[in-house]
């Protein structure tokens, strides 16, 4: 077994490659197409991105003024929305609506870590989520501003602190990450029809892959994107399972069941 990179290198591995890429770019771009059963790549068809995220940054002079003083404290801070404007924002999101208040997630990063900007400053960030199908720089530039203005309504005076301001649209996340597409920070939608057992696609919803030794670990696989590590960690564990006293057994019985799920298209394994 072997990874080969696109400048022409070759890694061999001898037991396992855990693969820290989005599904469709696995199956449809990395893999030979002979190693993707036909049913598995038409399945990828129907596999639904997370909603595209546009990334505010700021550099600012002080901390942000809150006008809850508890805020000042936490590294990061969930912004614009009770529970019905929740459910408001969340309807826009569905509905293609760009959102005139947008929920956020910010970010105090010289509050959690004191060396992330010098004495008496403050380096922030926010993110937010666009609808899918409007994720153009023109939107994305109306909900950074949008969102500016939440974080003055909720810190009176925040706008008289920003030195600098940087916006990172969806083309530019992907710019930066091939596997954050169309600014998809979750490795593919986590609602319940692409969850367990439905993750990446139906008959999968675990590290194991078509190919022997090869196993997803990123957030496209069970349990999606978060801060936890947890897809790469059920990857590890998968990898070590099936070279462990009992892996052979192991990977019979999961050769059998994917075979089962691709019996009308041949299987790499």
């Amino acid at each position: 077994m072997a990874v080969h990179t696109a400048t022409g290198r070759t890694v061999r591995a001898r037991r396992a490659v855990i693969a820290d890429v989005a599904a469709p770019a696995l199956y449809r771009d990395l893999l030979p197409a002979a190693a993707v059963p036909p049913r598995l790549r038409a399945d990828l068809e129907r596999f639904a991105w997370d909603t595209p995220v546009v990334k505010v940054n700021w550099a600012l002079r002080a901390p942000i003024p809150w006008g809850n003083p508890g805020t000042a404290g936490a590294g990061t801070v969930h912004v614009g929305a009770d529970e019905r404007g929740l459910v408001r924002w969340a309807g826009d999101i569905e509905s293609g609506v760009l959102p005139a208040t947008p929920f956020m997630l910010l970010g105090q990063m010289t509050t959690a870590d004191a060396t992330r900007s010098p004495a008496g400053t403050e380096s922030a960030w926010a993110y937010t989520h666009l609808p899918r199908g409007i994720a153009d720089d023109g939107n994305a530039d109306r909900l950074a501003d949008r969102v500016d203005e939440v974080v003055e309504e909720f810190a009176p005076g925040f706008r008289d602190r920003v030195l600098h301001r940087a916006v990172q649209r969806p083309r530019d996340l992907q710019a930066a990450d091939p596997n954050l597409v169309h600014g998809a920070v979750g490795g593919g939608t986590m609602q319940l029809h692409q969850q367990l057992v439905f993750r990446p696609v139906p008959g999968l919803g675990r590290a194991e892959t078509v190919v022997d030794g090869l196993y997803l670990g990123s957030a496209s696989a069970h349990p999606g994107g978060g801060v936890h590590g947890v897809c790469g960690w059920i990857a590890a564990r998968a990898a070590l399972a099936d070279h462990g006293m009992l892996g052979a057994l192991r990977r019979r019985v999961t050769t059998a069941a994917l075979e089962l799920v691709y019996r009308d298209s041949p299987s790499a394994r």
